[in-house]
């Protein structure tokens, strides 16, 4: 994947992760469906930590 490529995809990532916060924080969900998005946006940080280190990496290296 481009690095151009690449930073779209953390954009995108980025933006859900936001929303999906802003909607957890400000609206009511019955229990099972705030838990799946609490797991949702636990996997959507720790995608985005594995491309910035990744990112880091390229950077530092190149």
């Amino acid at each position: 994947m481009s690095a151009e490529e690449s930073s779209k995809v953390m954009a995108v990532k980025k933006m859900d992760l936001e929303e999906c916060e802003h909607e957890l924080n400000n609206r009511y969900y019955p229990s099972v469906v705030r838990i799946a998005m609490m797991r949702y946006i636990s996997e959507l940080r720790q995608q985005l930590e594995l491309c910035n280190g990744d990112g880091l990496s390229a950077v530092e290296n190149g």
